[in-house]
C-alpha cells in the first residue's frame, strides 16, 4: 500500500485465485487467454515437476513454452534478463513455478517487462504467489530491497495435489511465516474494535487473528496427515491468499515486525551461515522473540514453541546459523532497534526477548 496526502494506492490479492484438486487443468486455458505463448520461470525441481503433470495438456492445446530454470537468487538483473528473453522469444505471458523465490522472480520480470503473469505455487512456504511486492536479493543472497508491482498478479493456480508433493518442511515454514502476521501487527496495542485504530490496521488485525486461529488449530493435523487431514486446501487458501491480503494492507500500517526483522538481519549479516535455512524457519524463531517482547504470558509463548518443536522447526538462534556471542547479540540489537523503529530505551526489553531464543 502506497500512501500520499490524499489517497491510498492498494494492491491486494490477485486478479484470479484458483485453488483445489485438479485446478492445474486450468493452466492451458489461462495461457491461451493471454496470447498462448508462455515464458516459464521455475526451480530445478519444480519446473520439471509441473511439466510432467501438465506438459501433455499444454502440447494438446498447441502451447510451446519457453523454459528458464532459476538456480540462483531472485535479483533485479535476472528480472531484466528474463523480461528481455520473454519479449525476444515472442512470449505473451510469464508463468512463475515453485516457491517464494521463483514467484518473486516471475513477478519482478513481469513488472519490468510490463507483461501479464500466472503464478503456479508448488508449496505454501510463503505468501509470495499472490502478494504484489517482490523481495529482491543480490547474487550472494543478501537482501536488495523490494520491488513493488504496478498491479497484482493476474492469476494464481494453487492445485492441492501439486502442493501436497512438497516436503513437509515447506508446510511448517509457511504456517509459521503466516502465523507471524498477528504478533507483528498487534505488538503492544490493545485493539478491540475498529474505533481503536485506523481501519487499515483493523483489517490487518482481524484477518491476522483469523489466520492465526486457523493455522494453530488445523496446522498440526495437516502437518501430520497431509491430504488425509481433510483441511489441506484450507491451509493453501490461508497461506497463499489470506496472508497475502494482510501483506497488501500492512504496508504503511503501524506494526512491529521483529520476527521478519530477524529474517532480514540473518540474510544480511549471516548470509552464508543461514543459507540453508528457509524464510519461514527464521521467522518462526523470531516469533518467539516477538511474543516475549509483546509481553505475552509465558504459557502462550510455550504453546507456540511446542507446535514448532512438533513440526521440527528450529527454536533457537544457533539452529538458524547464529552463534549467540556477546558481539553477535550486539550486532542483532544494533540492527533490530533502528530497523523496527524501536529506541535505545527498548533495548533491555528486547534483550530479554532475545533470551527466549538462546
Amino acid at each position: 500500500m502506497e500512501l500520499n496526502n490524499s489517497y491510498a494506492d492498494l494492491r491486494v490479492g490477485t486478479g484470479k485465485f484458483l485453488y483445489g484438486h485438479g485446478c492445474i487443468s486450468k493452466l492451458a486455458p489461462e495461457i491461451l487467454a493471454r496470447g498462448g505463448k508462455p515464458f516459464f520461470i521455475g526451480g530445478p525441481t519444480t519446473l520439471p515437476l509441473l511439466m510432467g503433470i501438465c506438459g501433455d495438456s499444454l502440447r494438446d492445446a498447441g502451447i510451446t513454452p519457453e523454459l528458464r530454470t532459476l538456480t540462483g537468487a531472485c535479483t533485479r538483473a535476472r528480472a531484466a534478463e528474463y523480461a528481455a528473453g520473454a519479449k525476444a522469444a515472442g512470449c505473451t505471458v510469464l508463468v512463475g513455478v515453485g516457491g517464494g523465490k521463483c514467484m518473486d522472480q516471475a513477478k519482478a520480470a513481469a513488472t519490468v517487462g510490463g507483461m501479464e503473469l500466472i503464478n503456479v505455487p508448488t508449496s505454501v512456504a510463503t505468501c509470495a504467489a499472490a502478494a504484489s511486492v517482490c523481495i529482491m536479493y543480490n547474487d550472494d543472497g543478501a537482501p536488495d530491497g523490494s520491488l513493488q508491482m504496478t498491479r497484482t498478479p493476474d492469476v494464481v493456480i494453487a492445485d492441492t495435489d501439486v502442493i501436497a508433493t512438497a516436503p513437509r518442511r515447506t508446510l511448517a515454514a509457511g504456517i509459521f511465516d503466516s502465523i507471524a502476521k498477528l504478533p507483528e501487527v498487534i505488538h503492544n496495542r490493545k485493539i478491540e474494535s475498529y474505533r481503536d485504530c485506523p481501519v487499515e490496521k483493523y483489517i490487518c488485525v482481524v484477518n491476522s487473528q483469523a489466520i492465526y486461529d486457523v493455522l494453530m488449530g488445523e496446522g498440526p493435523k495437516v502437518y501430520d496427515q497431509g491430504l488425509d487431514s481433510g483441511r489441506f486446501t484450507d491451509i493453501i487458501l490461508t497461506n497463499l491468499l489470506h496472508t497475502g491480503v494482510v501483506s497488501g494492507f500492512s504496508c504503511g500500517v503501524d506494526q512491529l515486525a521483529l520476527a521478519h526483522g530477524l529474517y532480514d538481519f540473518m540474510r544480511r549479516s549471516f548470509t552464508k551461515e543461514a543459507a540453508g535455512v528457509m524464510h519461514g524457519e527464521i521467522v518462526a524463531v523470531g516469533i518467539l522473540m516477538q511474543l516475549k517482547f509483546n509481553e505475552m504470558d509465558q504459557s502462550y509463548v510455550d504453546e507456540v514453541r511446542s507446535l514448532m518443536e512438533h513440526m521440527n522447526l528450529p527454536t533457537t538462534l544457533r539452529q538458524i546459523g547464529f552463534e549467540p556471542t556477546d558481539a553477535n547479540i550486539r550486532l542483532l540489537l544494533d540492527y533490530l532497534i533502528p530497523s523496527t523503529a524501536l529506541t535505545v530505551q527498548d533495548e533491555p526489553r528486547l534483550l530479554e526477548a532475545i533470551g527466549q531464543i538462546l
